[in-house]
């Protein structure tokens, strides 16, 4: 029998307090995180195992919904019921935490192990982990002090990065999605290496798949002979699109088939949204960049295979789950050194890594790639090779066994760090 097929069905409660795995994608406080969490607790459902998500953001009607088979979406309303937003929800954790045992003791659940997804829902799942005595794990999928570090327009507060310093020390396992984030732990939080387990992010194989490309630019109105460079995600400067923009510019001036499609955003009246629309009109890119807005995920395959490339210029991401998603479809990828990056792309056969998140440095790497390619046409089943053993199957089941290591260990049946890992 199959080690993962041994393991009982386990009961996960998930924590996803700031952020509902049905928002709306692309938007300020929804992105891969969201879809993190919907597609592991969809696996970890079929896998047998039951999984209660609760949350803060409010986007049913109804508090608890049937997401897939086992698994459960549960909207807390704290205090009074009213929607707290993510700035002020440190504020209010002691009436989440209250919200969330009333209902795990009305209802009678029990868990087997807590698992919360960034620091607002850490601070939560350490007060479930001390009244429920169970094991806690989170994943942060960003870290404050790297932030600040990385990109000087962020300012992450003091608050935050005091809050995931004691997280890290207090919870049972962090999960990494890279090996860089890993480093980012040890270096930035003194996190203890062996408490960390390192399992990337997945992608849903079944959805993301390589489309004919002619199609796909007749569905979208792009004409067959334009050389098209897509962007997907949110309008943050966190993500370097001010860079994106430049480097089109600049490539602009050789490349006359240039078009730059950013998918993403929070909607025409958005600060972001604004800004980028008056740059790319400053850089007299107004013909040449076209803002769809934002894409329900079922229609990113049209928009991935469409494109000649993606790019993800980002200053700092924990792993990069829109890599993952192009390659899936065939669509190579030029990215920055972040996240996973370094270990899914292959200068080359899927794309290329770009040096230096500057103007310059993503026009170098777009421009390389291009220089490398010119001529030959791609092979998307050959480029989706390279993202399939990230499939969220297989990611699931690492995380379950992750998950029983843990368990097991607060038992004293095993030593008190988890090793499961996935290898390429």
């Amino acid at each position: 029998m199959d080690p993962i097929e041994a393991i009982r069905p386990l009961r996960i409660a998930m924590l996803s307090i700031h952020s509902s795995p049905l928002g709306p994608l692309g938007t300020r406080d929804t992105g891969g995180m969201s879809v993190y969490v919907r597609e592991l607790a969809q696996w970890l459902g079929r896998m047998g195992h039951g999984v209660d998500v609760f949350t803060c953001m409010r986007t049913e009607t109804a508090d608890t919904r049937l997401l897939h088979p086992n698994v459960r979406l549960i909207q807390l309303a704290p205090g009074e019921g009213a929607d707290i937003d993510k700035e002020h929800m440190h504020l209010h954790v002691d009436a989440i935490f209250q919200a969330l045992d009333d209902y795990v003791s009305s209802h009678r659940r029990v868990y087997d192990l807590i698992h919360s997804h960034y620091w607002l829902s850490g601070l939560v799942g350490d007060m479930a982990r001390r009244q429920w005595r169970c094991p806690h794990m989170i994943t942060f999928h960003t870290l404050g002090m790297v932030k600040n570090n990385t990109a000087g327009s962020e300012n992450e507060p003091d608050l935050r990065i005091a809050h995931e310093s004691q997280l890290v020390q207090e919870v049972d396992a962090i999960v990494a999605p890279a090996e860089r984030e890993r480093d980012n732990l040890i270096r930035f939080y003194r996190a203890r290496e062996r408490k960390i387990v390192i399992i990337p992010c997945g992608v849903n194989l079944n959805l993301f798949q390589p489309m004919d490309r002619a199609q796909c630019r007749r569905r979208l109105g792009i004409p067959q002979d334009r050389r098209v460079l897509l962007f997907v995600g949110r309008f943050a400067a966190l993500k370097g699109v001010d860079a994106l923009l430049g480097a089109a510019a600049d490539l602009a001036k050789q490349m006359s088939d240039l078009q730059l499609v950013l998918v993403g955003g929070d909607g025409p009246e958005s600060a972001g949204f604004r800004s980028l629309t008056r740059l790319a009109a400053t850089l007299g890119l107004r013909d040449r960049v076209w803002f769809p807005g934002r894409v329900e995920q079922d229609r990113l395959p049209v928009y991935y295979s469409a494109a000649d490339l993606l790019v993800l210029p980002s200053h700092y991401e924990s792993f990069g789950l829109v890599v993952l998603e192009a390659l899936a479809c065939g669509t190579p990828v030029a990215a920055t050194r972040i996240g996973a990056v370094e270990t899914i792309i292959r200068p080359g056969i899927n794309g290329t890594l770009i040096d230096d998140s500057d103007r310059t440095g993503v026009a170098r790497g777009i421009a390389r790639f291009f220089e490398n390619t010119a001529g030959r046409d791609r092979d998307p089943e050959a480029i989706r090779a390279t993202a399939t053993h990230c499939g969220w199957e297989q990611v699931a089941a690492v995380m379950v066994r992750a998950y029983s290591e843990r368990i097991e260990a607060q038992r004293g049946r095993l030593p008190a760090y988890p090793k499961a890992g996935l290898a390429n």
